[in-house]
């Protein structure tokens, strides 16, 4: 398999570690962490991978989508087939979302929430949906990207090479080193901004620009001799800096902090699927069904809370059995998996809500 072919593989892994990990990670964290010693490590080590699907999502997407021309008839096409279904996408869901809190909680301030999130106001009132709304602000950038790419000629690579390197070090290196200060007792709230140049935009624009590095190899990074080692060496240092975290403060970083670690982390592990021979050898019925599996990710993503939430409203407290066999991230993700195989049959929902050709 090429590496372009392997990006719905890619992309399952991205949609899984936050459909499945992050689920695992909310519902057992305290419980680990309880114990103390090897159970914080555990818990660290749940809860940190379960950080890198957005970033793995967003470097996949530079890899992609960031080489491209976007010039004249060709922006209009993105915009028409790549950000109005996205957008059109995330109001439905949003509406779907606010129908179903209304029937649990029919109240004036539902509505009102339903409404702010459908009109990108403040933080959404579910909040997987904060995804939905970095990606519709971090799409408008690819077009813009490319053309600065595209401008640059034969010269872009080593620009794009000395923004990456700035970038790095003032959004990932400097906030960490911050962390890890204040982890040990300090008292900083001063941050290195780099003329604002923070927030959820920039990082997301930041980790388009490592999937294009690994496009084009800007670090000589595709090597085996240092993929490998590099991906391992990544897990170390996520791991061990996520653990001490967790020991320290009893929380861990935010998936939008500048934590040099999982950006680490997320680019590791992307350069080794996009290189590794591995997908060469997988048997053609496993990539198929990764294939398939991946086809129905966004759908999963967007449908696992409404699952879980209704189940959880429906089972009584009580029947502590049936929600132990209900409310576990596997049962939950056959359950959402189902709904949408269902919805894929009904056109419009395929194209719309599932964002299935």
């Amino acid at each position: 398999m090429s590496s372009i072919a392997s990006a719905p593989l890619l992309l399952i892994f991205f949609e899984l570690s936050l459909s499945l990990l992050w689920f695992v990670f909310i519902a057992c964290l305290f419980r680990l962490l309880a114990g103390g010693g090897w159970r914080i490590f555990a818990s660290a080590a749940i809860g940190s991978l379960s950080k890198i699907g957005v970033p793995l999502f967003l470097i996949i997407t530079g890899y992609l989508m960031l080489d491209r021309d976007y010039s004249g008839p060709k922006l209009k096409r993105f915009l028409q087939h790549n950000y109005l279904p996205l957008l059109v996408s995330f109001e439905a869901w949003a509406c779907i979302a606010m129908i179903a809190k209304l029937a649990a909680d029919p109240s004036v301030s539902s509505i009102v929430e339903g409404l702010r999130t459908m009109l990108l106001i403040g933080d959404p009132f579910m909040i997987h949906f904060w995804y939905m709304q970095m990606l519709l602000g971090i799409y408008l950038f690819i077009p813009i990207l490319a053309s600065f790419i595209r401008s640059f000629e034969q010269n872009a690579d080593k620009y794009i090479r000395m923004i990456i390197v700035v970038g790095v070090v003032f959004t990932f290196v400097f906030p960490t080193i911050q962390m890890i200060y204040n982890w040990l007792g300090g008292n900083s709230d001063y941050e290195m901004t780099l003329g604002g140049f923070t927030g959820r935009g920039a990082l997301g624009i930041l980790y388009m620009l490592l999937g294009y590095a690994i496009k084009k190899d800007l670090f000589n990074s595709g090597k085996h001799t240092v993929h490998i080692p590099l991906a391992l060496l990544s897990l170390v240092l996520l791991w061990g800096l996520s653990s001490m975290e967790l020991s320290l403060t009893k929380e861990l970083f935010l998936v939008t902090a500048g934590f040099f670690p999982i950006a680490l982390a997320a680019f590791a592990f992307a350069n080794w699927m996009i290189h590794t021979s591995v997908w060469h050898h997988c048997p053609v019925s496993f990539a198929r069904a990764l294939q398939c599996l991946a086809g129905y990710a966004f759908g999963i993503y967007m449908v696992h809370p409404l699952v879980h939430e209704v189940l959880s409203k429906l089972i009584p407290q009580g029947a502590h059995s049936v929600r132990i066999i209900s409310l576990n991230p596997i049962t939950i993700f056959l359950i959402s998996l189902c709904c949408c195989i269902l919805l894929a049959r009904i056109k419009p929902f395929r194209k719309w809500l599932l964002l299935r050709k």
